[in-house]
């Protein structure tokens, strides 16, 4: 009857320097004694058998032996290690693992396992009755051959650096799903303040309700999917990256190439740029690829970018792979054996399931065979296998409706004591509701420090990067939530959000460059988790004056982030030599009026300096960066930090401006 829970299994990583929390399950009334770096400590299961002892800071290092010893003689032992502990969490650029960022960084696959460095992946669950006590799926792995390619790259990259810096062990809480919006991760009792949130989970509550809706809309994508031939539709349901699709017949390609209509297209590309405006189905795309007797036989890599939606790729008659989205990368090894001299045949079968089909422009299409790279760009013939007459239907992905991985996914966390959060999370929420997003994240921070018992859990934002290929228009959302992630960081104690404008990709959501992030977020964090005192700074607008015709922006040097203890020391800000990331004038600027002109605003540099000229007529408001995709000119200090985006409303002058210190902030 004695239970530990998952969080608990061997190989853990337990939190240092703190009290730590021991819990599990055992007879009502059964006496359970813990014993770990010399402490003991009993308690005694209450009538529902649950029980928790509370152990002393412990000691960096390990592994160590955690024995936890029913008084009816049942035992059981852990291999356990003590050091820093992280949440990551958020949607799929946290979750997004280091399988899928194994192109950007092949170093990474050629390192020495690292025993110290762990991570505790949790399945994605959802639960809209309450909170769970244990995860239903979830295991701790190990930072090696087997375990890397399943790290969230962010939270890999980041406890990388922590080792590195601390030398102490570190485990990485990963409790993030792909697609899942803030309201998610956010308790029924959080959500109060938001009845609009809370009235979207009410058609799926009900005994048996969310998983019937659930498996009605995944019905209607099989009917879709058959409709074209296929079984049903590719299972999306799992965590990254969402996996193979696999062939269910076998691996040759049965259509004969001569019963159909061939025509040409430049890739990559938009298909209806390339004739095929409105077109959703599935089509056949051919490439042939001329190789010298060098390359006969040899093993090769294959990258293809990402398309849309779902396919599978077949070289010289064998299948590589296949994927089921259009956000995972066609990155293929090409096995020994596969490869000819001469004339070599690339064929891919793509299912569009809207009328946005498209090989993704801008991402590149190589064929590697050692050092020789083959662009495998240009002109491609393609054949309309299937035509649908309607887009293939939606899944309703029930979890991610409100508090249904809060209940299963984080709070059976709660006990488990950890240093610090790292947030990455808002594409989700960048619609409808995108102003409600920073009383939101304010909302389930405080929530999250009260669950966890710490008042002053750090925690670190990642704010949203560029990106545009998706977005419906410039509707404001993504600039919105990006304001509210850095206000947040700026009216939440102990919070600090990292600015990456310059990290993204206009044409990728996922974007594979997480390194920069995670660095970012290391010198957040040993700033306002540790308290060092770096160099590094952020620059902010310390002064905003407009005369004679032009607008005066000023702006200073700041922490990037600094606790309590810290700011009492900090020094006060110091003016902010401002350039730009790519050495263009400064762009990225624009006045705005109530009655929805615009114009863009010319700006120079002077030391710490941006001056702009004025329009004749006076606008409403300055915004800086205010875009899906703001990448000309931006803004930052001598240290590389950016700018973070924001507008300024011209009122706000009159009124005085700064409206608070670097020290207040």
């Amino acid at each position: 009857m004695l239970r530990l829970p998952k969080l608990l299994d061997d190989g853990c990583v337990l939190q240092s320097s703190m009290p730590v929390a021991i819990w599990g399950w055992a007879e009502p009334g059964c006496r359970v004694s813990v014993g770990l770096q010399g402490q003991t400590v009993a308690g005694t299961a209450d009538r529902h058998g649950s029980w928790s002892v509370e152990l002393d800071p412990l000691t960096s290092g390990g592994p160590y032996t955690l024995s936890v010893q029913a008084e009816d003689s049942e035992r059981m032992d852990r291999e356990v290690y003590v050091g820093e502990v992280y949440l990551c969490a958020g949607q799929s650029n946290m979750e997004l693992p280091m399988a899928w960022v194994k192109a950007e960084y092949p170093g990474e696959f050629k390192r020495e396992p690292d025993a110290l460095l762990r991570q505790y992946k949790v399945a994605p669950r959802y639960d809209f009755e309450g909170p769970r006590q244990d995860h239903e799926q979830a295991a701790w792995s190990v930072c090696d051959e087997q375990g890397l390619p399943g790290f969230s790259a962010i939270g890999y990259f980041f406890g990388r650096m922590l080792r590195e810096h601390l030398g102490v062990p570190v485990g990485l809480l990963n409790v993030s799903l792909g697609g899942s919006p803030i309201e998610s991760w956010m308790s029924a009792e959080s959500l109060q303040d938001f009845p609009e949130i809370l009235q979207t989970l009410q058609p799926y509550m009900g005994k048996g309700v969310a998983e019937a809706r659930s498996r009605k809309s995944i019905a209607a994508r099989d009917h879709w999917y058959r409709q074209l031939g296929y079984d049903q539709a590719p299972q999306t349901g799992s965590w990254l990256p969402l996996g193979q699709w696999d062939w269910q017949h076998d691996t040759s390609v049965d259509t004969d190439p001569k019963l159909l209509q061939w025509r040409s297209m430049s890739l990559p590309n938009f298909f209806s740029d390339q004739g095929l405006a409105g077109f959703r189905g599935e089509l056949e795309l051919r490439k042939t690829i001329y190789l010298p007797a060098s390359a006969d036989g040899q093993p090769a890599s294959l990258q293809l970018g990402t398309m849309s939606d779902a396919e599978h790729t077949w070289l010289n008659g064998q299948l590589l792979g296949g994927r089921t989205n259009q956000y995972e990368p066609r990155d293929y090894s090409i096995p020994a054996g596969v490869l000819r001299e001469g004339r070599n045949e690339l064929l891919i079968r793509l299912v569009c399931e809207h009328d946005a089909g498209r090989v993704t422009p801008g991402k590149a299409m190589t064929m590697a065979i050692g050092d020789d790279v083959h662009d495998l760009g240009g002109r491609w013939r393609y054949a309309v296998l299937h035509e649908a007459d309607q887009d293939c239907p939606w899944e309703d992905f029930v979890r991610w409706k409100p508090v249904g991985l809060y209940n299963a996914m984080l709070a059976p966390c709660l006990p488990y004591r950890i240093r610090a959060v790292l947030w990455y999370q808002g594409e989700s929420n960048t619609g409808d509701w995108a102003d409600l997003y920073r009383d939101m994240l304010a909302s389930m921070i405080g929530m999250w420090r009260v669950g966890w018992n710490q008042e002053r859990l750090p925690f670190l934002i990642v704010q949203l990067p560029n990106f545009a290929i998706d977005c419906v228009g410039e509707d404001g959302g993504w600039p919105v939530v990006r304001e509210a992630q850095w206000e947040v960081s700026q009216m939440v104690p102990d919070a600090a959000t990292v600015v990456t404008l310059d990290a993204g990709d206009w044409n990728d959501l996922h974007p594979a460059h997480k390194k920069p992030i995670a660095e970012r977020l290391f010198q957040a964090a040993r700033q306002l988790v540790y308290g060092e005192p770096l160099s590094v700074r952020q620059p902010r607008l310390a002064e905003a004056k407009a005369s004679d015709g032009s607008m005066v922006l000023t702006f200073g040097d700041c922490p990037i982030a600094s606790n309590r203890v810290a700011a009492a020391t900090a020094a006060e800000s110091a003016p902010s030599r401002i350039s730009t990331i790519d050495g263009h004038e400064p762009g990225e600027f624009t006045f705005v009026w109530s009655d929805g002109g615009t114009v863009s605003a010319n700006a120079t540099i002077e030391g710490s300096q941006v001056t702009l000229s004025m329009p004749s007529r006076t606008p409403d408001e300055l915004r800086y960066a205010w875009r899906n995709n703001p990448d000309d000119g931006l803004l930052c200090n001598e240290y590389g930090v950016l700018v973070a985006p924001f507008r300024l409303r011209l009122r706000d002058l009159a009124a005085g401006w700064p409206r608070q210190s670097c020290e207040e902030q």
